[in-house]
């Protein structure tokens, strides 16, 4: 299975998380980025936090993917709660995808990170410094190395797409 990644980076490489969302605001092509890969992938993986954060207002989105929340509590029907990134592409292989789309949070981020198994990075480049966003990581000596695929401007963007080397 194709785990792709999707997050919003600030200048300073902190992440852009949705509770920023007051302080910069992204053009609509760029904020539809997440959704995009979603749809095409026919799925999303996100943490709790983002799921709850989400849920009320992309209903009608949620209805047309299969929905999974890395977390250990259930969320009810038509949502698969998976313990470990791990478990989370299990499923949806059993389900059979072929791809599968993680929008967040930071600790979902890093879980696929640290299990090395995020195949494709996109990422929103935002021109903004800001703090608390939160960081990519792997465990203490691990590294994942990656290649540029591709780099677009989108306005005042830059859109970024790194493949596994």
């Amino acid at each position: 299975m194709k785990v792709q990644l999707v997050a919003n980076l600030a200048a300073n490489g902190e992440l852009v998380l949705a509770q920023h969302a007051n302080s910069y605001e992204a053009p609509a092509e760029v904020s539809g980025m997440g959704m995009t890969v979603a749809m095409e992938c026919g799925n999303v993986i996100m943490g709790s936090v983002t799921y709850q954060m989400f849920a009320p207002i992309m209903q009608d989105v949620f209805a047309k993917l299969k929905v999974v929340v890395l977390c250990s509590k259930d969320f009810g029907e038509g949502i698969y709660s998976a313990k470990t990134a791990e478990e989370a592409v299990r499923y949806l292989e059993q389900e059979g995808f072929e791809k599968a789309c993680v929008l967040g949070g930071t600790k979902t981020y890093n879980a696929f990170l640290e299990a090395g198994l995020a195949d494709d990075l996109f990422f929103n480049l935002f021109p903004v410094v800001i703090g608390g966003g939160g960081a990519l990581e792997t465990a203490h000596d691990k590294t994942l190395n990656y290649k540029l695929v591709d780099a677009k401007k989108q306005e005042n963007i830059m859109m970024l797409h790194f493949s596994k080397a």
